[in-house]
């Protein structure tokens, strides 16, 4: 059964309506050993937070935090919250608290995923860019937290809502977002030693690789692979400009050499280069018109004058060139 779009936005204001969803189990975990992602979204701005939890248990107290959270920084209550008949989201604690905060708990009918539709188009963008990154750099799966933290992060800063020229970022916050610090997930880094006792000759920096930006400070988020830990750094230096392969050439022929383990297959019906090479010689002195090779033994009969005489220069004539013009009184 088909269920049509509504064409018109739901909500005027921010908080009106939060949609709600639990990702999960996944088949790795994460660096910090979580399996599970809330992902909730405002309606209105579409402005989307991702929280990461162990287990399904622990949904109502993530969710809990959030709210006290976003009505803070809003100065304004939640209205009503949108999600699916799961055990995590239909519970006694979550009736005891919506009816405590005035909160309306809506669901969605029993499987029936298209009337909670912006969080499930929500987790396949989340998830689907997430498996880019991750595939683009040949990471191990247990970056894959990191990697969707990332992508809401820039998700909510270059995306335009539908229907509006305005970025979520800014439907939300109400200023244009930065995205000049922005790096490529998963490019090379090098993080500052400034961590550990460092004698002089010791190196400066050790090697990691990029996985984000911090949620509470300005700082990246990135793993050292000296010590296999994710930490938090602003003094990081990324290097993710790709560099571009330098093809091998043989500088005797001047044509790029492939290497191959496949045979060479010779075909006898061709003609070999030698034969080739003398064709395109014969054809090339018909093209080029009357040749100029200079025959070695001259007939006698055609030299013009006496050959015994010797070149004549005209200074050996005692010509001098322009006479007429110089004159003869000093």
């Amino acid at each position: 059964m088909s269920h049509p779009r509504l064409e018109h936005q739901a909500t005027s204001k921010v908080l009106e309506l939060l949609h709600m969803d639990l990702m999960g189990p996944m088949q790795v975990e994460s660096i910090g050993g979580k399996g599970y992602v809330l992902v909730v979204v405002d309606d209105f701005s579409r402005f989307t937070w991702v929280n990461f939890i162990r287990e399904k248990s622990d949904t109502f107290d993530v969710f809990k935090d959030l709210c006290t959270q976003l009505q803070s920084e809003k100065d304004c209550g939640i209205v009503r919250i949108r999600s699916d008949h799961g055990t995590e989201f239909e519970n006694a604690r979550f009736d005891e608290y919506c009816t405590g905060e005035g909160i309306k708990h809506e669901f969605s009918s029993p499987i029936t995923p298209q009337q909670n539709g912006v969080e499930e188009r929500k987790n396949r963008t989340l998830q689907e860019s997430s498996r880019v990154m991750l595939h683009a750099k040949h990471l191990p799966y247990r970056f894959w937290a990191e990697a969707m933290n990332t992508t809401c992060h820039i998700h909510k800063r270059v995306t335009l809502r539908s229907g509006t020229t305005t970025t979520l970022y800014e439907l939300w916050k109400g200023r244009k977002p930065t995205i000049k610090y922005l790096h490529v997930f998963g490019s090379k880094c090098y993080i500052l030693s400034d961590r550990d006792y460092r004698r002089k000759m010791d190196p400066k920096s050790d090697e990691g690789i990029f996985l984000g930006y911090s949620t509470n400070s300005r700082a990246y988020k990135v793993y050292n692979s000296k010590i296999e830990t994710v930490i938090e750094s602003i003094n990081v230096v990324i290097d993710d400009v790709p560099k571009e392969k330098v093809p091998d050439v043989d500088t005797n022929v001047g044509t790029t050499v492939q290497e191959t383990n496949a045979p060479i297959l010779v075909n006898e019906s061709e003609p070999k280069k030698e034969e080739v090479v003398e064709a395109e010689q014969h054809h090339m002195s018909f093209s080029k018109g009357p040749s100029i090779k200079i025959q070695k033994n001259h007939p006698q009969d055609l030299i013009i004058g006496n050959p015994d005489q010797g070149i004549t220069t005209r200074r050996s004539v005692g010509v001098i060139p322009n006479s007429c013009f110089v004159s003869k009184i000093e």
